[in-house]
């Protein structure tokens, strides 16, 4: 049996772009929660920084995560927001 994985990313977004990158997040909810492997996608935005936003997501093994990334929804996402991100960070977590 593989392990859960929870991971966090983090998106920092130039703030001219807050709103309209924070509609393409919310776009991006729905779709992903249907994903095979997609246990959990919470999209939060930080209280004293409204441009950093943040998903917390759970995925049922690495592959399905890793798949993730190759759907449609996800590759219009990542043109979109295209020079409107300052940084992406992304945290694999372990449950202990």
């Amino acid at each position: 049996m593989s392990q859960k994985l929870p991971m966090i990313v983090k998106f920092t977004v130039k703030k001219e772009y807050i709103e309209d990158v924070k509609e393409a997040l919310l776009n991006i909810l729905e779709p992903t929660r249907k994903e095979e492997g997609c246990l959990l996608y919470e999209l939060h935005q930080d209280l004293n920084d409204p441009s950093i936003f943040m998903f917390y997501e759970v995925w049922e093994t690495v592959e399905n995560w890793k798949a993730h990334d190759h759907q449609p929804h996800i590759e219009i996402f990542r043109k979109f927001i295209d020079g409107k991100i300052d940084r992406i960070d992304v945290n694999q977590l372990k449950i202990i």
